[in-house]
């Protein structure tokens, strides 16, 4: 007997969004992360740099590097992010690059930063809460596995609220407008697949990251290759789950 997964159902539509249209995700996403890359590679290197050469070698220079870089990031991720959903919802295809869109890449922005203040409290709340019953590990030499563990206690309802939150989210990128909870409503019925959706995220991510550190990370070029390969992938992945949820939850669209 099959078990229906429609968490990995969602999550392999998302990632054939994808692969299977490599050539848009390029189009949509390539310059501008190129863009990015490069931003945080240059500012990113010259912090490494002044931390090298310890206290005199930190100047005012530094935090404006880092604040271009945030800054970039930013503006370069909502471009990518409302091509992405307008691209497959829309079929909107760029030349060079997506349509420049600041309307609706600020609606992005605002709704976005309103979907992270209403999880900030609960997150804080938990983080402290997890520690407190996680650091007796701490005590007894189990402090890496208490970290790990942690970590995924902590991250796993998160994302489960993130992503049910966030559902509606592409509506903004499309401008339909939509209040702040319909993606929580939308996706009431059905926390079965969004808890094994979450569950799938979490693990990737961290197999990815795990791979990094033990495989490519012994020499920076390798581990600076391997950053900026999957940090694209888990971008336009992460971009078309909301696609998904929001194609399946919101427009009733059937998953395939």
């Amino acid at each position: 007997m099959e078990l229906d997964l429609k968490g990995l159902h969602i999550f392999r539509h998302s990632v054939r969004q994808v692969t299977g249209n490599l050539e848009g995700a390029i189009r949509v996403s390539g310059l501008l992360y190129a863009v990015q890359a490069v931003v945080g590679l240059i500012f990113g290197l010259g912090v490494a740099n002044s931390m090298g050469a310890g206290l005199g070698g930190m100047t005012g220079g530094m935090g404006l590097g880092v604040l271009i870089t945030l800054l970039v990031a930013i503006v370069t991720g909502l471009w990518i992010a409302v091509g992405w959903h307008r691209y497959v919802l829309l079929n909107e295809k760029p030349d060079l690059l997506p349509a420049f869109r600041q309307d609706r890449m600020l609606a992005y922005f605002l709704r976005s930063l309103l979907l992270g203040l209403i999880i900030l409290l609960p997150a804080i709340v938990w983080g402290m809460v997890i520690g407190v019953i996680f650091s007796g590990l701490f005590h007894i030499g189990l402090g890496l596995v208490g970290v790990l563990l942690m970590t995924l206690i902590i991250q796993l309802p998160l994302v489960f609220a993130g992503l049910r939150l966030s559902a509606a989210l592409p509506g903004q990128a499309l401008g339909v407008e939509s209040e702040v909870l319909a993606g929580w409503r939308a996706t009431a019925h059905d926390n079965r697949a969004l808890a094994e959706l979450t569950v799938i995220v979490v693990v990737a991510i961290f197999a990815v990251n795990l791979i990094g550190m033990l495989v490519f990370g012994h020499l920076m070029i390798t581990a600076i290759l391997w950053q900026l390969v999957t940090n694209w992938l888990i971008t336009m992945v992460g971009v078309s789950i909301l696609t998904t949820l929001y194609g399946h939850y919101i427009e009733k669209r059937p998953l395939v």
